[in-house]
């Protein structure tokens, strides 16, 4: 497994609050750049979409225990083409809270570096949805 992350940014929510917001997938849906990702739907517990290239990505919720900092964990399942986590990590901060988001993917080295950048952009960018969605007071 590769692990990957991206930059840790400062909230303007709870962790609680936080946790909350995450129990209905569509807000990943909110925070995944436009124009990259189209196509988002979520269902309880289940949300897919298309990235660049028209690859389907389907996401399931794990319910189990999760550990500490922890506030969301989801996996890939089929059909999607790679298998891959994708959690949400944040702990409180005198502002809210910092967050980031996080991967372990079960790649080759030949992908790694095809999916390297890309990923790290969709990370980049989906902490800047945090923050738009969650700012801190001015």
């Amino acid at each position: 497994m590769i692990s990957f992350e991206g930059p840790k940014v400062v909230l303007g929510i709870s962790v609680s609050a936080l946790s909350t917001e995450l129990k209905s997938l569509d807000i990943i849906g909110e925070v995944l750049p436009k124009g990259e990702v189209k196509d988002f739907t979520s269902e309880g517990d289940t949300c897919s979409f298309k990235v660049k290239g028209g690859v389907s990505i389907h996401l399931e919720k794990e319910l189990a225990n999760l550990p500490e900092r922890m506030i969301l964990r989801l996996h890939t399942v089929a059909p999607s083409p790679v298998k891959f986590s994708l959690e949400v990590i944040a702990e409180d901060h005198t502002e809210g809270s910092t967050c980031y988001v996080r991967s372990d993917a079960d790649l080759n080295p030949f992908t790694r570096m095809m999916v390297e950048p890309a990923l790290n952009s969709l990370f980049k960018k989906m902490a800047e949805g945090m923050v738009n969605r969650f700012p801190t007071s001015p």
